[in-house]
């Protein structure tokens, strides 16, 4: 079941990791990604991204973020997340090594990486960083 914006916030305020929310353009390598699952391929691929736009901060999507990134692509059971190319994404960012490491995460769910984001999405995710986030939806 697809996660929305507003259980993805909550799971990332909640998570030990550190994570950023940024609204921008995702572009990386898709060469030697998965296509479908193949139970001899390793659960996890790594490749080079980049993601520009605007990282989210407690007055909304302000500050200009332009940054190399690595995209993990993991499968469970014949699933794999499969990352796609966008020009105005809302993205979760896992961030590591005191910044030094920034991951997006695309597992077949897509918690963290919502391409087709509306404006609304945005909003909700101006709110929640102002602390007016709704609840996640049961």
């Amino acid at each position: 079941m697809r996660y929305d914006p507003v259980t993805a916030f909550h799971e990332a305020d909640e998570s030990a990791k550190r994570y950023m929310v940024v609204r921008g353009a995702l572009s990386f390598d898709a060469e030697g990604l998965p296509e479908s699952y193949d139970e001899d391929a390793p659960e996890e691929w790594l490749t080079n991204g980049r993601v520009v736009g605007k990282s989210l901060a407690a007055d909304g999507f302000l500050n200009d973020f332009a940054e190399d990134i690595v995209v993990v692509v993991s499968c469970l059971g014949p699933w794999c997340g499969m990352p796609q190319a966008s020009d105005d994404a809302l993205m979760f960012l896992r961030v590591e090594a005191d910044g030094a490491a920034i991951y997006l995460d695309v597992d077949p769910c897509m918690p963290h990486h919502f391409a087709e984001a509306s404006e609304a999405d945005f909003e909700v995710m101006e709110a929640c960083m102002a602390g007016d986030c709704p609840p996640v939806a049961e």
